[in-house]
């Protein structure tokens, strides 16, 4: 049986598209691969939301999740700036690159509504309609910038509301990509809906995959070693994830290895649409 794999790239800010996106499509045009991008067409930040938590951090004393690397130490001083003062719309402002992708034959799929920050956090305890909204805002920008309309969709932060799929559903969504699981296959419904799990996890799943391992102090090695003792567990269907600034940037080098040995151990490398075909 063919066994595929699929990299996975979350675009939540407008450093993720205008400086990791060009990197990645070169990279893959290279190997003739293809992948799944999920774009959120509003904005990263709410900054009510951001102030209130960081003083609640500085008050409780407590430290931050292990695994991560800061916004800062990530975006770096001026681009952190940008994002927090200016917090600019990611994906409805960017009609070029993400046609782009499109041309580059990747998948581009739908990330949220209107705010990453206010769905991650409050999105399990809107109304069916409020989330309707959010949706058809990010499906509004596809149709303004003549986009192929997505068929796969992933919550902000993996924080999907329960009974989503009944509403993706009705949008014309087929896939879910919103559950993280080392052990997981794709899930097909009797409908045709297909939840599609990351299955190549870092310690933290909701973590980029080799963010969290670089994070935690991994030395290249010893990340490709991990990909390579995940790719040979059990099941045909892979798919790992990373966010296109981080990897897209700081880490070409690794993710061209990761490419390479999914290629020598028998992969295809596709987009979620492509594999759901062969589900």
């Amino acid at each position: 049986m063919k066994k595929y794999i699929c990299f996975r790239f979350d675009i939540d800010t407008h450093i993720c598209l205008r400086e990791g996106v060009p990197n990645l499509l070169k990279l893959f045009e290279a190997y003739d691969a293809r992948g799944t991008f999920f774009v959120s067409m509003g904005r990263s930040f709410d900054r009510s939301l951001f102030l209130r938590e960081k003083i609640k951090a500085q008050f409780s004393g407590k430290k931050t999740a292990n695994g991560t690397f800061s916004m800062f130490s990530k975006l770096g001083a001026a681009n952190s700036a940008t994002a927090l003062l200016l917090n600019p719309r990611i994906g409805a402002v960017h009609k070029t690159i993400l046609h782009d992708i499109i041309a580059h034959g990747h998948e581009l799929g739908l990330h949220g509504g209107k705010n990453h920050a206010l769905w991650e956090k409050n999105a399990k305890n809107w109304s069916e309609q409020k989330i309707l909204q959010e949706i058809d805002y990010g499906l509004g920008h596809f149709r303004q910038q003549q986009l192929p309309a997505p068929v796969s969709f992933a919550s902000p932060c993996w924080q999907s509301p329960i009974g989503i799929e009944k509403l993706l559903k009705q949008r014309g969504f087929s896939i879910l990509a919103d559950e993280y699981s080392a052990t997981h296959q794709p899930n097909k419904e009797v409908s045709g809906f297909i939840h599609f799990p990351t299955n190549v996890i870092g310690k933290h799943g909701n973590v980029g995959f080799v963010e969290n391992l670089r994070a935690l102090g991994y030395s290249s090695e010893e990340i490709l070693s991990e990909f390579k003792r995940q790719l040979d567990t059990e099941g045909n269907y892979k798919m790992v994830f990373d966010h296109p600034f981080y990897i897209g940037i700081k880490e070409l080098e690794i993710l061209s290895q990761m490419i390479e040995i999914s290629l020598s151990k028998g992969y295809t490398i596709e987009s979620l649409q492509n594999i759901s075909r062969h589900i």
